[in-house]
């Protein structure tokens, strides 16, 4: 099998819709307000991650994105990659049991739940691009997060301590791993 086109973007829950982050600009407050309207604010509140198609068919979509920790398991997969594995796993999502192979430039990709049943087709793209562009998007969800934690911070009425802390579990993920990733694959 030869690598093919990838197109991986990173979107997030907002109320119905799975909003491309780069539309998110500017609406950090507007985030935020939605966030406060869920009956109860839980890590599960925040949601997000990559929507991945390779060869013009989806791989990820929104039944295999979930929470933002979650996400961050992608980042630990390439780290693990560019520090010499040949394989490793990620779990984007609560059923995901995705396993990433690479061999030289060509990285291939396939889930499979607990049952070990195929979820998606065995995929290859080439590695340096596609770690590029989750690297690239992750700070850029990281700087989006910033600006939410901000505008959470200058909301008025303020919200409760105990609601800050909800926001700041979920929004406060290990930037070491992504940095560490985007430094290795940076051209």
């Amino acid at each position: 099998m030869a690598p093919s086109p990838f197109h991986a973007e990173f979107r997030v829950l907002i109320g119905p819709d799975w909003v491309p982050l780069e539309s998110l600009e500017g609406r950090e407050a507007e985030a935020v307000d939605m966030y406060l309207r869920h009956p109860s604010v839980t890590c599960c509140s925040f949601q997000g991650g990559f929507f991945i198609d390779v060869g013009g068919h989806p791989f990820t979509d929104d039944g295999s994105v979930d929470e933002f920790w979650m996400t961050w398991s992608w980042f630990v997969a390439l780290k693990a990659l560019l520090d010499g594995a040949e394989e490793t796993g990620a779990h984007p999502w609560e059923e995901s049991h995705m396993r990433l192979w690479r061999q030289g430039e060509v990285l291939s990709m396939e889930d499979r739940s607990a049952s070990d049943q195929p979820l998606t087709p065995r995929v290859e793209v080439m590695f340096l691009p596609f770690a590029q562009s989750l690297a690239r998007q992750g700070l850029a969800f990281l700087a989006w997060t910033e600006r939410v934690l901000a505008a959470l911070d200058a909301r008025e009425p303020p919200v409760s301590a105990a609601l800050k802390a909800e926001f700041h579990g979920a929004l406060k993920l290990p930037r070491d791993v992504l940095l560490e990733v985007a430094s290795k694959v940076a051209r």
